[in-house]
């Protein structure tokens, strides 16, 4: 059977400490740094991951098809495409998002997180101009403690100009920061 002697190891311990107080409180310091270092154990990918959420924009032709009869949709890049902001009132808000991008078939764009409505002027090949309208419900999600919340957007309803777009098509109503295509537009 054994037996402690709370009491000696007690004294034992007072008499190490007193006596090698440098080395003791070494011991501590590392302990402690040990202790709350692994204590925290939220992975540093989640708060590394893209935190904007953008709108998605997809530019197609749709493709008759005579053998089926039906339609089908060709991507469609555009040769010149210039994208600015703009607020209700049609104001230029933002700075030009694209500026005279060449050969593109699909965009990005930041829908406004403060409001429910986000406009975009969408000038194609240097002449030819259409506004998006994108009404949008707004939400947070929560990542962590350490990473915070990011802003995503539920797409209710879009409506576009028709100059050179014949149509606008939701693929996908969230918006997050999956990549995902969200709208497909079609030229006339």
């Amino acid at each position: 059977m054994i037996f402690i002697n709370f009491k000696n190891l007690f004294n034992t311990l007072k008499n190490f400490l007193q006596n090698n107080f440098t080395k003791s409180t070494v011991f501590i310091w590392i302990t402690a740094v040990l202790f709350f270092s692994t204590s925290c154990n939220v992975s540093d990918e989640v708060c590394r991951k893209e935190k904007n959420s953008r709108l998605k924009v997809g530019f197609y032709t749709a493709v008759f098809n005579s053998s089926t009869g039906k339609y089908t949709s060709s991507s469609l890049a555009i040769d010149s495409l210039t994208v600015n902001g703009v607020d209700s009132l049609g104001n230029i808000v933002d700075s030009i998002l694209y500026n005279n991008s060449k050969n593109l078939s699909v965009i990005k764009l930041p829908l406004n997180k403060f409001s429910n409505e986000s406009k975009f002027i969408i000038r194609f090949n240097d002449s030819i101009q259409d506004t998006l309208t994108v009404f949008h419900t707004n939400y947070d999600q929560y990542l962590s403690f350490e990473c915070g919340m990011i802003r995503n957007h539920l797409i209710d309803t879009v409506l576009i100009t028709n100059h050179f777009v014949d149509s606008v098509k939701i693929e996908e109503h969230n918006v997050s920061t999956i990549d995902a295509e969200h709208l497909q537009i079609f030229h006339n």
